[in-house]
């Protein structure tokens, strides 16, 4: 069992914010002052309060924010009781953070007002920037740069503000800065959307998941997303980091925090939005056809230990999960209910989400047979019936029997609506067994809230989870086994390659270039021989039967569509028939194309056709693709990706995710292919490609996998270069 790390650590106070620097292990971090500040300005402050630009004044002034508001604006005196300032110069005491509510022709020099006046941070709030179109992109060039000249880092423009509850910080405008009771905790959020971010925490908040940071990013001039996150997980008052965004600069980063945010005991849950219009981009190889933005995301948070999240319910169900504070051993999941419906429902989902069922053991056999009915069941999922609730001791015993047990890493409890006494004698047994065992621990109780507020509050105040239903409770547990797992996973280092020669020239490589290049870090090829392109007559070839015929031309990148590719040739009168057949084939639909040559290759009857690709991700950079290959590569689309470099750990991994991954097992009697020459092939080319800036896309398609011992074979390829 694994607890979840820095979870009893205490906030830091202002005051150890401010003196950080001077002793060892304080808690300062590049956002400290940010979240934490000990002033406030406003500038462009509204006499209104219900404005822009009164809202933080007010919200600042009124809900319990214990550093200083200076409310800036040279038309008046004072507003809402607080001395009100003509220039940011003018204030006197210390100052953390402006909120700026300008017009946005204004806002360069409210920033440089700022800056001069030793102000760290700028919160600008005003629209009117790149979301408008080219002139409002070229005016927040120009603030991004006046922030960059006076110091004063930026967040947003065209963003809502922040909010810490710890602090009573209400910095910003909009419904959620008008709430004064919002419920404070250690569940921090991060919103390229301010509306809809801060929605989110209201929704949450109403199910009693308390937060503690909420930041609206708006459009990122400066300060982003991933360099947010990055100082959540050095905030000691943060224990889960949730994130709402639709597209990030530098992904790199992003996995990089997600990495640092596992290692630190911090779930990072993400919600990605704008997934639907990833669309197929223009591009040479079949990779590239096939490649959307959302895969690669998915595939960054696979890497990283990033836990994504779809909606609201996950959101708040994952937090209610974590916020437990403990992690399980393993993906052995039990239950025991007083329904059999519950007990199916919570198995069908926890398999599917990749959980295994645990094999209880014979000592818990018999501690459940002596507590439960005959007209029960004793076997995982466990039904105990209705009757066991009327015993605590009896209940009490199966909970402990199962929770002892060796094999079982996670238990849920499955109540449906059990009221009353009855809930009340439940919610003991559990806080007795959760004081004397360490494993995760999850409800399924949907009661009247009336009938059961005792148990409720008893176990709310053991921080259990409780879900709706046992198909959300089996969610929460996939949710802990994969963190936990991604915590444990030992480190798995990417392969050493030597140095390749790279060809001059832009463009794509023809296939003898490609395969050449590939020959380089590992990954042989077929044989095969290249005959010039003004072959006529054959004497000898040094291939055994049969073979590949197919052009070699610098201007075709898929041969097989032009009808450049003859298979199962089987003498060498064959090869001049196949080669007359790919000239006359390039005639009537390729006229225009040079032919370089044909190759002839050996070919493989004993392997699965593969491919791997290699694709450009302007926010990730190159990404691997793996999948099934052949000439229907695109229609059947089973394909997996990963952000390189990466090692044969992850390339295993992206093997198993296929929905074809029983192909690569005994199958139909035959024997296993080659996974783990497989899984070295595709984390080579993982390197390659991070290495090599000129690679743009990539094509081993098909790569042959043959039976187990017997490695891997490119049967073509083709590479692009810039």
């Amino acid at each position: 069992m694994q607890g979840l790390g820095l979870q009893n650590e205490p906030a830091c106070s202002i005051q150890q914010m401010v003196h950080a620097k001077r002793r060892p292990g304080g808690c300062l971090h590049a956002l400290s002052h940010l979240f934490e500040p000990r002033g406030v300005a406003i500038v462009g402050a509204s006499a209104d309060l219900t404005r822009i630009g009164g809202q933080p004044v007010r919200a600042l002034n009124r809900f319990g924010f214990r550093g200083a508001v200076y409310p800036v604006n040279p038309k008046y005196q004072a507003i809402d009781g607080l001395r009100c300032y003509a220039s940011v110069a003018d204030i006197g005491g210390p100052c953390d953070v402006a909120l700026i509510a300008v017009p946005a022709q204004a806002a360069c020099e409210a920033v440089r007002a700022c800056g001069a006046a030793g102000i760290p941070f700028s919160i600008m709030l005003s629209a009117g920037f790149r979301e408008t179109g080219a002139a409002g992109a070229a005016l927040e060039a120009q603030l991004r740069q006046a922030a960059a000249e006076v110091g004063t880092r930026l967040i947003g423009p065209n963003c809502q503000g922040l909010l810490n509850l710890t602090t009573r910080l209400y910095a910003g405008f909009g419904s959620v800065f008008q709430e004064p009771e919002l419920l404070a905790g250690a569940v921090s959020l991060v919103s390229q959307s301010g509306g809809f971010g801060f929605s989110v925490l209201m929704s949450c908040g109403a199910r009693g998941i308390g937060f503690r940071v909420a930041l609206s990013t708006g459009n990122e001039a400066d300060v982003t997303t991933p360099e947010v996150i990055e100082a959540l997980i050095e905030d000691p008052g943060t224990r889960i980091i949730c994130a709402y965004i639709e597209s990030v600069d530098d992904g790199r980063r992003l996995q990089a925090a997600g990495r640092r945010a596992l290692a630190a005991g911090k779930p990072l849950l993400v919600w990605k939005s704008g997934n639907s219009a990833d669309g197929a981009r223009a591009a040479t190889s079949h990779t590239g056809s096939m490649t959307g933005c959302y895969d690669v995301y998915r595939a960054a948070f696979r890497q990283s230990g990033i836990i994504e999240i779809f909606d609201i319910d996950d959101l708040a169900d994952a937090c209610r999960a974590f916020l437990g504070g403990v992690l399980p051993a393993g993906p052995r999941v039990a239950s025991v209910g007083i329904s059999g419906g519950a007990g199916i429902l919570f198995t069908d989902r926890a398999i599917a989400r990749g959980l295994t069922l645990a094999k209880l053991g014979e000592d818990t056999n018999k501690a459940l047979r002596a507590a439960i009915p005959s007209f029960g069941s004793i076997a995982n999922p466990v039904d105990v019936t209705a009757s066991v609730f009327n015993d605590a001791a009896l209940l009490t015993g199966v909970i402990n029997a199962m929770l002892g047990d060796s094999e079982v890493d996670q238990l849920a409890v499955l109540l449906a609506s059990l009221p009353g006494d009855a809930a009340l004698r439940t919610a003991r047994a559990i806080r007795d067994a959760i004081a004397r065992h360490n494993k995760p621990i999850m409800l399924a109780w949907a009661p009247s809230r009336k009938r059961a507020e005792a148990a409720r509050a008893l176990l709310d105040e053991g921080h259990v989870p409780i879900y709706e239903s046992p198909v959300r409770v089996a969610e929460a547990a996939a949710w802990l086994a994969g963190f936990a797992a991604a915590r444990s996973a030992p480190p798995a280092a990417p392969p050493t390659i030597a140095r390749v020669t790279m060809p001059a020239g832009d463009g794509p490589l023809d296939e003898a270039k490609s395969k050449t290049l590939l020959a380089q870090i590992g990954i042989p090829a077929a044989r095969e021989c290249v005959l010039p392109a003004d072959t006529k007559t054959l004497t000898a070839l040094n291939l055994k039967f049969p073979v590949a015929v197919k052009l070699l031309s610098r201007d075709i990148a898929h041969k097989s569509e032009v009808g450049g590719v003859v298979l199962g040739v089987a003498s060498l009168d064959g090869v001049g028939t196949a080669i007359r057949t790919i000239r006359a084939n390039l005639t009537r639909q390729r006229p225009d194309a040079a032919i370089d040559g044909f190759i002839v290759a050996e070919m493989i009857t004993d392997g699965l056709e593969t491919l791997i690709g290699v694709v450009r991700d302007p926010s990730f950079g190159p990404v691997v693709a793996f999948g099934l290959g052949g000439v229907m590569t695109e229609v059947l689309k089973d394909v997996t990706y990963r952000v390189a470099p990466f090692g044969a750990n992850q390339a295993r991994a992206m093997v198993g995710e296929l929905r074809a991954a029983a192909l690569f097992g005994t199958f139909r009697g035959r024997g296993a292919l080659d996974v783990e020459a497989l899984a070295d092939a595709i984390a080579r080319v993982s390197v390659l490609v991070a290495q090599e800036e000129r690679i743009m896309e990539m094509d081993i398609n098909p790569l042959f996998v043959r039976p187990r011992g017997h490695g891997v074979v490119a049967a073509d390829a083709l590479i692009v270069l810039r």
